[in-house]
């Protein structure tokens, strides 16, 4: 790579979300930074209608999600009875999603290089990544395509715990649904099922598998590098924003990595990067356990709920050392608090 690029590795939303950023605001991206990523690309994934608008002001694409179904309710049976709610969201196969992104990323120009910087943002851990990371559950969910019943709304997703874990479904177009189902296995699951159960009408298959628990680098950043995206962190699917955090992350790390090009301090952004970063881990942590704890009377949510107590523990250890916070993030740029720049 050229002096003073950026490089980027990885071959998701946020990797994407970098290069286009980067390209952007005028830095010279590698031009292979849009590598094939080491994970399969979901079938189906939800993307919110605040995810919609911040995807497409990065691609500046007003078509990104032209043709894709919507989701206009999701009812949620968690600890009670079931409860319906307004939900816009649209859904998307994460292959096209991400076909679609990097081909606007394609179209886009490479710009001139920011400062002397070189740096190096890793958006997803490659075969052989030997930094540590920390695993808060022990989780996998299984994708499987299932037919809807006949009587099954077309355009809602549903969302169910049960003693042996949690199950949910999307529907996806033409009368066919995407089951996520995590703890034990999916036909158990269903079994124990008094909401979910009854919108499938029969299983297609089984379309692969993930890991379902927060994980975290223990080590985000360094001199010359940014952990951002799965490189980062992994959240726990129930949240249902992955491509919304993973955008705002990448908004996070370009703007670090122009904000020491432009003169800021290093250590000061790297210390504000970790910091950001282990918050928005903490909330996640802290809103998982608020789940977990409405249905810990099992001994699936029990040892979940402590593998997430845990986690909190780690990460409230980790944010001791990081001080407050001394920039804003304001658009696509970090600036310090106009208290910092009086002392």
């Amino acid at each position: 790579m050229r002096e003073g690029g950026v490089w980027v590795r990885g071959g998701g939303i946020a990797a994407g979300c970098c290069v286009q950023l980067l390209r952007r605001q005028g830095c010279l991206v590698g031009s292979d930074a849009i590598a094939v990523g080491t994970r399969a690309a979901l079938p189906a994934i939800l993307v919110s209608s605040s995810t919609q608008k911040l995807l497409a002001d990065i691609f500046q694409s007003g078509g990104l999600f032209a043709g894709l179904p919507g989701i206009r309710k999701r009812v949620v049976a968690w600890g009670g009875e079931p409860v319906a709610l307004p939900h816009l969201a649209l859904v998307a196969p994460e292959g096209v999603l991400l076909e679609r992104l990097h081909g606007l990323i394609g179209e886009s120009e490479r710009a001139g290089v920011i400062g002397d910087s070189k740096w190096t943002i890793d958006t997803a851990r490659a075969p052989g990544h030997t930094g540590e990371e920390m695993h808060f559950g022990s989780r996998m969910a299984r994708v499987t395509e299932v037919e809807l019943a006949e009587d099954a709304e077309g355009d809602a997703c549903w969302v169910e715990a049960v003693p042996e874990g949690w199950l949910f479904l999307l529907a996806t177009g033409g009368g066919r649904g995407s089951l996520i189902g995590v703890g034990t296995a999916v036909e158990a699951l269903l079994a124990e099922s008094r909401l979910v159960g009854r919108q499938i009408k029969r299983l297609c298959g089984v379309l692969g598998e993930f890991v379902a628990y927060p994980r975290t680098a223990a080590t985000l950043c360094g001199p010359g590098w940014l952990a951002c995206g799965s490189a980062a962190m992994t959240f726990d699917p129930l949240c249902g924003e992955g491509a919304g955090n993973a955008a705002r992350e990448a908004i996070l790390a370009c703007a670090a990595v122009r904000a020491i090009a432009g003169g800021q301090s290093e250590g000061d952004i790297l210390a504000e990067y970790s910091l950001r970063l282990r918050l928005g881990f903490l909330r996640h942590l802290e809103n998982c356990r608020e789940f977990y704890r409405r249905d810990a009377a099992s001994a699936f949510w029990d040892s979940e709920l402590e593998l997430i107590e845990r986690g909190i523990a780690w990460t409230q250890e980790k944010l001791r050392g990081l001080g407050r916070p001394r920039f804003r993030l304001v658009g696509y740029d970090l600036e310090r608090h106009a208290a910092e720049d009086v002392c």
